[in-house]
């Protein structure tokens, strides 16, 4: 009951911290807030961007990102997730190009297909929403 707060990501979350260039903010944030209080609403497609912009570390190092592992491993804490699609475009900053829900190159079935879970009382524990960016 009560007021929950809840954390949207963009791409940027995803990087890496100046002091610490083999941490993700995005873990820092995990580990610094207290999972009862502080909710995440993963936006899918800005992960997957995230994937494609920070996919080496400042020294060139692979550093694969995965959105669904985040979920995977956090489930309770991402009850919602903004679905946007994308097209696959790597001469863009972002990796994609915005894209009606459906047409793009984002499997986001098969991600929320993986994440969806009912509570004890069997209702959606995941719930999401389509949009697109203007």
């Amino acid at each position: 009951r009560g007021m929950k707060f809840y954390q949207h990501n963009h791409a940027e979350e995803f990087s890496f911290a100046t002091d610490k260039p083999h941490v993700r903010l995005y873990d820092v944030l995990l580990e610094e807030t207290d999972p009862d209080l502080v909710y995440l609403e993963m936006d899918i497609y800005w992960a997957y961007c995230a994937q494609f912009r920070f996919g080496k570390r400042v020294d060139g190092t692979p550093a694969p990102l995965d959105p669904l592992k985040y979920v995977l491993k956090h489930p309770n804490r991402y009850p919602l997730f903004h679905v946007k699609d994308g097209v696959r475009d790597e001469s863009t900053r972002d990796g994609y190009r915005m894209s009606d829900v459906g047409d793009g190159d984002i499997d986001y079935k098969t991600f929320l297909s993986k994440v969806t879970k009912r509570t004890h009382h069997g209702r959606t524990y995941h719930h999401w929403q389509a949009e697109h960016d203007n």
